[in-house]
């Protein structure tokens, strides 16, 4: 019985391409069940508000969707199965489905379904489909925004931190998203004049790197909007682990931005959160320079 049992606990499945024993089983089901707890004790445990519901139903098949971009890039099964635990749990992830059931989770799963499709078929037409997921994300996203006539900031420690969030409104949030939009363009056109080749990992320092800018430039960016980029660094640290400090970093902004909205204050002062955005920044377009130049 004994040797029944054991024989049991260590074969290996196979669904597809995937292997996985007994345990690896279990342990998916422990986590995934600790992720539902964590929201079902955020949110209550009588959910009648729909918008939670699919927003959290989301965020499980979006921290699947990772784990394969995470395998996909290292071909490392523990550091893919660790990306999907470490999502589940993800503090921002949880806030924003189950708190506040903001379905702008929609936009963040069509990016990375596009950016997971992106680099499984980047050498072949293919890629055009997951480029087309990522532009259907970002037009819903652009669909939901909205200027704000008082403020530049609505939560999320921006570039405005550092100039002032309540002078010019009017002009600054008009201008601004017209500097972004040139500023987009100009990349588009250099990447285009020098015959840059995007390779995967180019794809991956590009899409973080955009996620950091997008929200920091962009006037009136709510308190969830660095939660494309929460995830795109851990991917990012999942690739190169030697940078663990990047999804450490702004996750602590991100979660920070969080604690403003709900409680009015946080711990350490909002311009200084904007500055660690700005170092991340450098810091990723750093290593586009330097991937570009080695090319």
């Amino acid at each position: 019985m004994d040797e029944l049992l054991r024989n049991f606990i260590v074969k290996k499945w196979k669904i597809g391409k995937a292997q996985f024993t007994f345990l690896d089983m279990l342990l998916a089901i422990c986590i995934t069940g600790t992720g539902l707890m964590l929201r079902l004790a955020v949110v209550g445990y009588t959910v009648t508000d729909n918008q939670k519901i699919g927003a959290m139903l989301i965020d499980f098949i979006l921290a699947f969707f990772c784990g394969g971009l995470v395998y996909d890039y290292t071909r490392h099964r523990n550091k893919a199965f660790l990306t999907y635990s470490i999502l589940v749990i993800y503090p921002t992830m949880i806030a924003n489905s189950a708190l506040w059931g903001q379905n702008s989770v929609y936009s963040v799963f069509f990016f990375f379904a596009g950016l997971y499709y992106f680099v499984k078929h980047i050498g072949t037409r293919g890629k055009w489909w997951g480029l087309l997921a990522i532009a259907a994300g970002a037009s819903r996203a652009a669909m939901r925004f909205e200027l704000s006539g008082k403020r530049l900031n609505l939560g999320w420690p921006n570039f405005y931190e550092i100039i002032g969030k309540e002078a010019f409104v009017e002009l600054f949030n008009q201008v601004s998203v017209l500097c972004l939009l040139g500023l987009l363009l100009t990349m588009a056109y250099v990447f285009g004049k020098r015959r840059v080749e995007i390779t995967k990992d180019l794809a991956l320092r590009l899409f973080l790197f955009l996620a950091l800018l997008i929200p920091y430039l962009a006037p009136s960016m709510p308190a969830w909007a660095g939660l494309t980029a929460d995830i795109a660094a851990l991917v990012y640290c999942m690739r190169w682990p030697e940078k663990f400090y990047v999804p450490m970093l702004h996750l602590i902004v991100s979660y920070s931005a969080y604690a403003y909205v709900i409680n009015g204050e946080t711990k350490l002062p909002m311009v200084l959160y904007s500055v660690i955005l700005l170092l991340l920044m450098m810091d990723t377009g750093a290593g586009i320079y330097r991937e570009i130049a080695e090319n």
